[in-house]
């Protein structure tokens, strides 16, 4: 008799113990919050960049292409371009929409005076991408962007 409850207690055990992994693994939101990672923690393992820092949230507001002629002194080269500007939120996504005109206008202007050298070495290319970021902000009046991402960059 004693052999028999301790055997069913142990297969009571395992069966509640193999139903809570069933549950944890294929079901994990009927789970309490008390065993989830809380947004703290989450926002204290955020990733960070290569150079330290926490790496925010971001909306990406994308601009039109960008096809500039670059500054040589043989034939004439072309830069083909398309930026995202990381901004907050999405309410100054909306306001970047407000001043696409002068971005439009700085990026060309810098981008005209680039020479091909310049812009071949990928230290070059994170040169250009921070002065884009900073040249954008000049433009808008405040440091509405973040930072400033090609999603295409084609020099012919």
């Amino acid at each position: 008799m004693n052999k028999r409850m301790i055997i069913s207690a142990a297969g009571v055990l395992a069966g509640l113990l193999s139903s809570g992994a069933a549950v944890y693994f294929f079901r994990p939101g009927l789970i309490p919050g008390w065993t989830e990672v809380s947004d703290i923690e989450a926002d204290q393992h955020a990733k960070t960049d290569e150079r330290g820092r926490k790496q925010q949230n971001e909306v990406g507001a994308d601009l039109d292409v960008f096809v500039v002629n670059l500054a040589s002194a043989g034939s004439g080269r072309y830069l083909r371009t398309t930026l995202t500007l990381g901004v907050a939120d999405a309410h100054k996504k909306e306001k970047i929409k407000e001043f696409v005109g002068p971005i439009r206008h700085a990026v060309i202007m810098y981008l005209t005076e680039r020479k091909v050298d310049e812009l071949i070495d990928p230290l070059g290319k994170e040169k250009l991408r921070e002065a884009l970021h900073e040249h954008i902000n000049e433009a808008i009046g405040e440091n509405l962007v973040s930072n400033v991402y090609f999603k295409e960059f084609l020099i012919q």
